[in-house]
């Protein structure tokens, strides 16, 4: 095989054609080729300018759709699977596993779900004490004060045992400001909402 380009070869990432190949080789290994005649031919001409190789990747990516190597691939038209543990430690992997495989998460999983649940429950909550409080008695508004001020301190607690139990990896749940949010409570908002 020479280094130099032929004149029936005058363009070193064109498609050979079929009949250069041999009948038994498979389809990676005439890419391989392929690839392997092209770096070749390079080897007396410029450096190889990285347009070139994704010309060259483009072409045999065409090439193989062309003859049909990407056709009735196992899992086609099926929503990709993502199993990655990769942020998971080492030594919880088979339990992490075991458990994902009978329906459940771990238990930091679990408890962010809770979270963001009772986080959208307090936040109807709110809505709905806010809309009645201007037709409310100071009774009933101590009453809806007291109730507020325990479900944001049992969220708080939730939020810093998941914080605890969490991995690094997992991030933080910033804690709440209770003093903030219980000012929310009496606020006017409108109807509509």
């Amino acid at each position: 095989m020479t280094n130099q380009l032929t004149p029936e070869r005058d363009d070193p990432v064109a498609p050979r054609e079929a009949s250069e190949y041999p009948g038994s080789a498979t389809l990676f290994e005439r890419l391989l080729e392929q690839a392997h005649d092209t770096s070749d031919s390079r080897t007396h001409c410029s450096a190889p300018n990285p347009n070139d190789v994704e010309t060259l990747i483009d072409r045999l990516i065409e090439q193989a759709r062309a003859e049909g190597a990407f056709d009735n691939l196992p899992g086609a038209g099926k929503p990709l699977v993502y199993d990655d543990d990769a942020l998971t430690p080492e030594d919880m992997r088979a339990g992490f596993r075991m458990l994902k495989n009978a329906g459940f998460a771990p238990l930091w999983i679990e408890a962010r779900r809770d979270i963001d649940t009772e986080r959208a429950r307090i936040a109807s909550w709110l809505r709905d004490a806010n809309r009645r409080w201007s037709r409310l008695p100071p009774a009933i508004r101590a009453r809806l004060r007291a109730e507020y001020h325990e479900m944001l301190t049992n969220l708080q607690r939730q939020i810093i045992s998941y914080n605890l139990t969490a991995p690094p990896a997992a991030g933080q749940i910033e804690g709440l400001r209770i003093t903030e949010e219980m000012r929310k409570l009496g606020e006017e908002f409108p109807l509509d909402q």
